[in-house]
């Protein structure tokens, strides 16, 4: 939310500078997240002065060029070249002087500087208009009136604004806030202490309430929708341009005038913070306005010319043909005002704010007057919003006032609450002064009825909304009385906490740190997804209320988000990826829902970085079992213990299950080239998807043991197998295991061959075994022994030879 600070300055007389006016409006809960200085031209015309050219003569080497002499109020006139055809001399001008930064409607930003132009000295600008952002015409210099002072600053001529704009953070909690005024409010009271006089002062309101009603009939159908509306005519307005103060107020705040209506009840709203909408009445059918919804599919055109279905629960005002408006959201097209207004109709109403958010969401639009109305606008605020929005137009506009209505069957009223002061010192931690705390309630409009010894009676006005509960009032009172004042106890006392076991907080940390320490990067995705992208033989989840078709149901697999994270970064020149997500996937069932916590990798490209010394590697399946197996390891599962079973799945093309004692804990394999195609990647990407939970449940069954380092040797030996194409290392892997036990401790494959001097159907493995033993060093005979096993069981379970 964006708040001028001369704007601001309407309501309260602070005295305060920017810096100050910053730091109390963060401490009293409206964080300012930035302060951006404005100006009604940009540069502020900082440099430039009215000047009167004494001498213009033709530049004796450039037949478009004229030298020039300007005096512009200093001892000494300017030489200056200008290439303007109407410069002459006597004419009073603007003169950009040296060392200023002129900022042009188009093109960069440049300075003044002294130089020579064709040999001349040139000692300024003469300048035109769009030179100085004051227009668009470049057809000759801005020549001034006669009467024009010389040496006056063009900022003071053109009167120039100058503002600093503070962008607040503002809570969903803190509606009352949603405006100038409402500001100004929590800054008169934040200032209690050094200014126990400032007040916030609404503007004054002169125009009273008409004594009948106009001539178009209001009729309400859907009561259940708003609280209350108001609306007032106008007739025999001339809508013209709004006046300069109008236009640089929505300028500096970043909404784009309109015309004198629109404007006003723009202003109006950020002013107190109650949205209005005008209507041409003369557009209006029926002479009636319906308060009503409207049949599913009935088509609407928004006033920026966009288009949508509504829906049997958007709210709608409508004439007697037609929608109008979306109620509290966004105006017609149909109805909408326009430079040939002569005769308008304000509205100014309370809308129920679940009615607001949900079409503000189901449309996807966005608005100022949605944004207050879903968190809950005043209605008592209504009538005086409308009068100051009718007291405005009539005063830029003319017009007479032809009579009003209000439907308001049900009042707001004041919450009455008694706020005990044992209450605010229990939650606060110490006392605070009575009398502070119930000035500071007076501060924010909050009345005290009655006070005791033990607490107040109190009456909570209806536009402090959410402020309800004693928790509330004591957040009202210690957020003007300051945080800062609190006092820090000198003891911390605190309760011994056991950790969890198994800690999965450390252990998906611990899995984090060593994958970015590989060179992986984490994703965070959004968990809705397409249902385009529904994992095969998953019924995914629906939304019922999407945002859009893109995001209609819960994901069912993580791979598609990160497919699309794979084609973002390629788009943008970044081939070698390597990311890792933890998140949920969802799955509807027959009685409820499935949630899976998962871990997900996704590498392609190369394994590293470009270097001359290096010879690139692209990353395969087996590089990314390398990381699954390194992060079992972390686990405490050994490589012994694991199995891979190729399977088939959907969207990869080769797939294999990672069992861990009969359980499958997750798969590694390549994504499906059709898979990839749809997110438009052409190179090879590789997937791996673990069950985080099964990761949690087995790292707690494990029992991690540490042994000292061997103290004796370690033996390889190598065997050279001629086994059938269709046998894989896992299978010789899992024979040599069985068959050894006690002293193997590795096995590797380091070469494969396949050629025309095998047999057919056949290839070799060479293969290396690594025994060590822990209690002695290993002999010959002992060595031979397992290797005698180890062959026996090959070639049982393989059917593998030995080459010679």
């Amino acid at each position: 939310m964006k708040i001028s600070a001369a704007w601001l300055s309407r309501y309260i007389q602070h005295g305060l500078s920017v810096s100050e006016t910053s730091q109390l409006l963060t401490d009293c809960g409206l964080e300012v997240e930035s302060v951006e200085p404005y100006e009604s031209i940009k540069g502020g015309l900082r440099g430039v002065v009215v000047g009167e050219v004494l001498t213009c003569i033709q530049h004796p080497n450039a037949d478009r060029l004229r030298l020039t002499t300007v005096n512009v109020g200093n001892d000494l006139p300017l030489s200056i070249v200008c290439g303007a055809p109407n410069v002459a001399a006597g004419q009073k001008v603007l003169v950009a002087t040296i060392g200023t930064q002129i900022y042009p409607k188009q093109g960069e930003p440049f300075a003044i500087k002294e130089s020579k132009i064709r040999g001349e000295l040139s000692q300024g600008m003469i300048c035109a208009e769009d030179e100085l952002g004051l227009g668009d015409s470049h057809d000759g210099i801005l020549i001034l009136p006669a009467n024009s002072a010389v040496g006056t600053t063009a900022a003071d001529y053109f009167s120039v604004e100058s503002d600093h704009v503070f962008e607040i953070g503002l809570t969903p909690n803190r509606i009352d806030a949603a405006s100038h005024f409402g500001v100004a409010r929590d800054l008169a009271a934040v200032c209690y202490q050094t200014h126990p006089n400032l007040v916030a002062q609404k503007p004054l309101v002169n125009l009273q309430w008409p004594a009948v009603s106009h001539s178009i009939a209001i009729n309400i159908a859907a009561t259940e929708a708003l609280s209350r509306y108001s609306t007032l005519k106008i007739d025999g307005i001339r809508n013209t341009e709004s006046p300069a103060w109008l236009r640089n107020a929505l300028l500096s705040i970043g909404l784009r005038p309109i015309n004198a209506v629109v404007d006003v009840s723009n202003f109006v709203l950020h002013e107190l913070g109650q949205p209005l909408h005008t209507f041409d009445a003369a557009k209006i059918r029926g002479k009636q306005i319906n308060v009503r919804v409207c049949a599913d599919g009935t088509p609407f055109t928004a006033l920026d010319g966009s288009e949508c279905k509504l829906t049997s629960n958007d709210l709608m005002i409508c004439d007697a043909e037609r929608p109008l408006c979306l109620a509290g959201i966004y105006g017609g097209l149909d109805s909408g005002v326009n430079m040939d207004t002569t005769s308008v109709l304000i509205e100014s109403a309370n809308f129920n704010s679940v009615w607001v958010r949900k079409s503000s969401k189901r449309h996807n639009l966005k608005t100022d007057s949605s944004f207050r109305f879903e968190r809950g606008a005043d209605p008592e605020i209504c009538v005086f919003a409308m009068l100051r929005t009718a007291e405005l137009i009539v005063e830029l506009c003319g017009g007479t006032i032809e009579g009003a209505s209000d439907y308001y069957p049900t009042p707001a009223l004041p919450i009455a609450l008694h706020y005990s002061w044992a209450h605010m010192d229990r939650l606060i931690g110490e006392s605070i002064p009575r009398e502070e705390a119930t000035n500071i309630l007076h501060k924010l409009g909050i009345e005290v009825i009655k006070q005791t010894e033990t607490g107040v009676d109190l009456s909570i006005p209806p536009f402090k909304t959410g402020v309800e509960h004693a928790a509330d009032i004591t957040e009202e009172i210690l957020r003007i009385y300051g945080y800062n004042r609190i006092s820090i106890p000198t003891q911390v006392r605190n309760s011994i906490s056991t950790a969890p076991n198994p800690d999965e907080g450390r252990l998906l940390g611990r899995i984090s740190e060593h994958l970015c320490g590989l060179g992986f990067m984490e994703v965070l995705n959004n968990s809705l997804s397409a249902s385009v992208y529904a994992s095969e033989g998953k019924t995914p989840v629906k939304l019922a209320n999407p945002l859009s078709s893109e995001l209609d149901v819960l994901r069912t697999s993580l791979l598609p988000a990160m497919l699309e994270n794979v084609a973002w970064n390629k788009n943008r020149q970044q081939h070698n990826l390597k990311f890792f997500e933890f998140g949920k996937t969802y799955e509807r069932k027959e009685r409820g829902f499935a949630e899976q916590s998962m871990l997900a990798m996704l590498v392609c490209g190369n394994v590293s970085a470009e270097v001359w010394n290096t010879a690139e590697r692209k990353v395969d399946f087996y590089y990314l079992k390398g990381v699954a197996m390194h992060l079992l390891g972390l686990i405490g599962i050994e490589a012994f213990d694991c199995t891979f079973e190729e399977i088939q799945q959907a969207d990869m093309q080769t797939c294999f299950a990672l069992v861990y004692r009969k359980e499958q804990l997750g798969i590694v394999g390549q994504v499906a080239h059709q898979s990839g195609r749809k997110f438009g990647l052409d190179d090879a990407v590789f997937h791996a998807a673990f069950d985080w939970q099964k990761l949690v449940s087995v790292y707690a069954a494990v029992k991690t043991e540490y042994r000292e380092v061997p103290r004796f040797p370690s033996v390889r030996r190598d065997l050279s197998l001629l086994i059938d194409k269709h046998i894989t290392f896992e299978q010789i892997r899992l024979s040599a295991a069985q068959a050894e036990r006690k002293l193997l401790r590795e096995i590797n494959l380091f070469d494969v061959y396949e050629g025309d001097k095998l047999p057919e159907g056949k290839k070799s493995y060479a293969v290396s075994f690594l025994f060590c033993d822990d209690a002695q060093t290993l002999n010959d005979k002992t060595i031979e022994k397992s290797m005698e096993r180890i062959t026996r069981g090959l070639a049982e379970a393989t059917g593998a030879e030995l080459r010679s």
